[in-house]
């Protein structure tokens, strides 16, 4: 279906074509003028009679062209989304086809003169025969350019003249770029005098001149209007040129207004320049030492009568000096011209300069060498004070530092490296400071150690190690060494281990062996000197760090806190820290965080919760003990609903102070009951052991302290008391009676087991002196056999057995049997292990009890010696025999309660 559609749409355009050939006489034709530089419309008229037809194609030709410069190729597609193209060299893009127009119009923005020509549209229709029409397109290029010019062919702008009373003078106004040719008249004062123009041909090209001759000038003449018009066309306005005449009248005066003042150098200042009596106004001019200064601004005044000019003038200091004046002429006139000069005074701020002292060389001022500075300035007025400055801080005398100033001269004593730097000197005086360039002291300096380097590394067996040392120096151009040193031995590290960069040096370092732990020192050398103080750096045993240490918590809200502490040592590798957050009853993970220093944040918490916070510090070889802090969230706040009779509540109010000395108050009630309740359970002891004294004293008992196998019964004070028979006096069992803490008292037989058990439950911190005395008695009267041959002594009771459980025991149980044989000391279990008779919480730290193992006491068995939890060292030995001033235990332990 496509190729017959396609050959009879080619027959419709070939018949159409050979009817335009026909008929190419009776094209219609339309003619259209258009100005240059305005956009153009070209009819094309492209409706058809019949609804059936469209338009396949639409060309546009140019008839000095043979191929076409603009088409709409709508063929295979609805006209309205025809393709569109213009030929680049003609109207390029500056054409557009206007379909919807009645008729259709080309367009054409910016019309050109070489646009000029006849355009011929052609149509091609899908049914009806090809049509053309033709377009005449005349462009009209308006005058371009006038140029008016007197008789010596000079160009005149706007002014005309000056003449004198009675001069003639004539007028060529030549009118160029107009197309076609224009009419040229001259008006005087809105007065045609002339409109006789003629045309000239010139370099290819016409234009149009017209003169005007103008003779007997008066003055009613001074300021006419003389203009030349050109016009070709009625579209656009005319193009016309203005002059006015003057006339000439010499200047009378001349004055330079303010002048004879100082002025300030870099500051704007404008000069005004007086004249009057000159007609047409006089020419102004400015000059400094006889060079014209351009950019002066003339002003009139109404009348014309004074004409004054001025200066935007900027001084420099090179001014100062010189001659400034104000020059009034007016060139048309014989007359001399009149001059006002103006001596000038400027003022400026300081030029200085620092100059080194001509004995000093700048590339070789090393330390402790002496320097000294001038500046040299350059200011009108002249200064009222200098100031030195170091990096832009001011310097100061400071003899002690070696810093000496004097009028305009710096001397630096003994200079250090921290005197290197940039050293200006600013000089002040009314017009401001003036500041010199920088002049940098460079100060060489041997070698030394930069702060704040890594000194200690830490590092395993076999594992290399790359040890930095970096230096001061200058010139940086340094050498390095380095030396190994241990308890046995200082040897040189080898060349090929060493690494130089600028001033740093890296060495290889690996320990293979226990004594390849030690100190490396680097030593670094330059030109000025070799380094006298080397870089130590410690090589040890790479290890966990230590622990965090002040460690505190801050901004507590409700939902978060912080917490920040100092690190601890850090093993000899690069630390890093964690912080793990656990809810303190559940011990549920609440954060995790891990950050390279000891400071954290913890959020997304629970208002008013206990959390228990763990810091730890690790490295590649581990991580330290961790740091355990209690920290708690605040509560939400509470709703209050206070009631309308709270207003009327009186004044007083709970403060902080106030709750502190409640606090007090209370804690020193509790302190005076609990101090009272153990005076009057002392006293009922007390009692108890009188009447268990004497009845033990009426039967003839043996003393003997409470916890023995066998033997007597020792009594509360002196006289049976074997403590009397070998001491100077009673009073240390005196003493020791009256110690809430040592309790002696008869036990019998029964007493004794369950006491045995019990007295497992008891921490003791001191064997009283008497025990080895009263150990010695019981040897020799027992002859070490049987139940009477040991003696325990007095322990001091922390916990376990409270006294009236003791006393009960004593009263249930006749006679004791025996327990052990020998010494038993008293001493602290040391391994914690379940307590069956309480709570363990009130024991001092490391103290634990132990359970009893043996029999029930009903059984009443014999007991069997056993071995204290931690080996104990004998009282007394053959070497030294214990007396009163000798302790009688070589081991002491003592307990803080």
């Amino acid at each position: 279906m496509v190729a017959p559609v396609f050959f009879a749409q080619l027959c419709v355009l070939l018949v159409c074509g050979a009817d335009y050939a026909n008929a190419g006489k009776d094209v219609p034709t339309s003619h259209i003028e258009v100005v240059a530089g305005e956009p153009v419309y070209l009819p094309c008229d492209i409706s058809t009679g019949d609804p059936s037809d469209q338009v396949l194609l639409v060309l546009w030709y140019r008839e000095d062209l043979g191929t076409p410069i603009y088409s709409v190729d709508g063929r295979d597609r609805d006209f309205s989304l025809a393709e569109r193209w213009s030929d680049e060299n003609v109207f390029a893009n500056r054409a557009y086809f206007m379909p919807e127009k009645q008729p259709a119009e080309l367009g054409v923005d910016h019309i050109r003169e070489t646009d000029q020509g006849v355009y011929r549209c052609r149509v091609d229709f899908k049914v009806a025969q090809t049509r053309n029409s033709k377009v005449n397109l005349t462009v009209i290029v308006p005058p371009q350019k006038i140029v008016i010019t007197n008789e010596s062919g000079a160009q005149l702008e706007s002014v005309v003249g000056p003449f004198p009373e009675g001069a003639s003078f004539t007028l060529r106004c030549d009118v160029f770029g107009a197309k076609p040719l224009p009419s040229v008249t001259w008006f005087r004062n809105d007065v045609v005098v002339s409109n006789v123009s003629v045309a000239l041909p010139r370099a290819g090209t016409t234009h149009v001149r017209s003169e005007l001759r103008i003779t007997g000038l008066g003055r009613r003449d001074v300021h006419s209007e003389l203009t030349c018009q050109a016009s070709n066309n009625p579209k656009t306005p005319p193009l016309a040129s203005t002059l006015h005449v003057d006339m000439n009248f010499g200047p009378l005066d001349v004055k330079i207004l303010g002048a004879n003042q100082p002025l300030s150098a870099g500051r704007r200042y404008d000069l005004l320049c007086q004249s009057s009596g000159s007609r047409p106004p006089a020419s102004i001019t400015w000059w400094r030492n006889g060079q014209r200064l351009e950019g002066a601004k003339k002003t009139t005044s109404n009348d014309g009568n004074t004409t004054t000019s001025t200066l935007s003038f900027v001084p420099r200091k090179e001014d100062d000096g010189k001659y400034l004046s104000c020059r009034a002429e007016n060139k048309m006139m014989s007359t001399d011209r009149l001059e006002d000069k103006w001596k000038l005074e400027i003022h400026y701020t300081p030029e200085a300069k620092i100059i080194l002292g001509t004995s000093l060389n700048p590339d070789s001022i090393r330390e402790g060498t002496d320097v000294y500075f001038d500046c040299v300035i350059n200011a009108h007025p002249p200064v009222y004070k200098v100031e030195w400055k170091h990096n832009g801080k001011a310097l100061n005398i400071n003899i002690q530092a070696g810093i000496i100033i004097t009028n305009q001269s710096l001397v630096l004593q003994g200079v250090s490296r921290s005197t290197a730097g940039n050293y200006t000197c600013v000089g002040y005086n009314t017009e401001g400071d003036g500041e010199s360039n920088p002049f940098y002291l460079n100060v060489m300096y041997a070698p030394t150690c930069k702060p704040n380097q890594s000194r200690i590394y830490g590092v395993a067996k076999q594992e290399q190690a790359q040890i930095t040392c970096q230096v001061d120096a200058n010139p940086p151009d340094v050498q390095f060494r380095w030396t190994f040193n241990n308890s046995a031995d200082s040897v040189d590290v080898a060349q090929s281990h060493i690494a130089r960069s600028g001033t740093s040096s890296v060495v290889s370092y690996t320990p293979m062996t226990e004594l390849d732990y030690g100190t490396l020192l680097c030593y670094a050398s330059n030109r000025i000197g070799t380094q006298r103080v080397p870089c130590v750096f410690h090589i040890i045993a790479a290890g966990r760090p230590d622990q965090v240490h002040n460690c505190t918590l801050s901004n507590i809200s409700m939902t978060s806190f912080s917490i920040r502490c100092s690190e601890g040592f850090n093993g000899g590798l690069p630390q890093s820290f964690l912080l793990e957050v656990r809810e303190s009853h559940s011990q549920e993970v609440k954060s995790n965080l891990s950050s390279p220093v000891p400071r954290f944040s913890v959020t997304t918490l629970e208002a008013g919760a206990q959390y228990q916070a763990a810091l730890f510090s690790y490295n590649l070889k581990g991580r330290s003990e961790p740091v355990i802090l209690q920290a708690a969230t605040l509560r939400l706040p509470e709703k209050q609903l206070t009631a309308e009779k709270d207003n009327h509540r009186s004044a007083f109010r709970f403060t902080p102070m106030m709750s502190v000395l409640i606090g007090i108050v209370s804690a020193l009630l509790i302190v005076g009951l609990v101090v009272i309740l153990l005076v009057r359970l002392q006293c009922t002891q007390n009692d108890d052991r009188r009447k268990r004294h004497k009845n033990a004293t009426a039967t003839g008992g043996n003393l003997e302290h409470r916890g023995s196998t066998s033997g007597p019964t020792l009594s509360d004070k002196g006289g049976g008391s074997p403590i009397s028979k070998h001491d100077s006096s009673a009073g240390e069992c005196d003493s020791d009676e009256k110690n809430p803490d040592i309790i002696p008292q008869p036990v019998d037989t029964d007493e004794t087991a369950d006491y045995v058990r019990k007295r497992q439950h008891i921490s003791t911190i001191e064997t009283s002196p008497s025990r080895s005395l009263l150990h010695q008695a019981g040897n020799s009267a027992g002859g070490g056999g049987g139940g009477n041959a040991g003696y325990i002594g007095y322990c001091t009771l922390r916990n376990g057995m409270p006294l009236h459980e003791l006393a009960a025991q004593s009263k249930m149980h006749a006679a004791p049997p025996p327990m052990m044989g020998g010494y038993a000391p008293c001493t602290l279990p040391r391994q914690p292990q379940q307590w069956q008779y309480g709570p363990v919480s009130h024991l001092p730290p490391g103290v634990y009890p132990v359970p009893y193992r043996g029999p029930h006491p009903q059984q009443r068995p014999r007991p069997q010696p056993r071995e204290p939890p931690i080996p104990m060292q004998p009282l007394a030995t053959t070497e030294e025999e214990p007396s009163v001033d000798t302790p009688l235990m070589v081991n002491k332990r003592e307990s803080t309660v």
